[in-house]
């Protein structure tokens, strides 16, 4: 039986108090995020360094945009992903695997995210195909 002296044990009422960041009516998705402030020279040279194909339709975020603001079809991702993560398009198999196991889009995941995701991958290569003498160019 509950303490009477608790004021989570009332019945009927919530024991958590209302979050202070709580969506008021009329509020939209992705408003109170920061503008991105980002270089269309930049994007031109992501685009051209990892060779992303014109099949792929990446687009330069308009004037005024959020990372919400994503049109239809489309998804924000970090241009991190592809330097410091290493991240290539199409997406492995074995990546897609990982991510829709964990119930997660890539554009859910933060750098650091994406960057475990990679360190898991090599992992397992290595772990199932550890390299050897015979390994093609691994070992000379």
């Amino acid at each position: 039986m509950a303490e009477p002296s608790n004021p989570h044990s009332n019945p009927g009422e919530n024991p958590e108090p209302s979050s202070p960041v709580a969506a008021e009516e009329g509020d939209v998705p992705g408003e109170k995020l920061p503008v991105l402030k980002w270089p269309k020279a930049s994007f031109d040279n992501l685009m051209m360094g990892v060779q992303m194909p014109q099949e792929y339709r990446a687009v330069y975020p308009q004037e005024g945009d959020t990372a919400a603001d994503a049109p239809a079809g489309y998804a924000t991702m970090w241009a991190d992903f592809f330097g410091d993560c290493n991240l290539r398009l199409p997406l492995t198999v074995f990546v897609a695997d990982i991510l829709e196991w964990y119930k997660l889009h890539f554009s859910q995941l933060s750098p650091f995210g994406m960057i475990r995701v990679r360190n898991f991958t090599l992992f397992v290569l290595l772990v199932w195909n550890p390299p050897s003498e015979t390994s093609d160019g691994f070992i000379r």
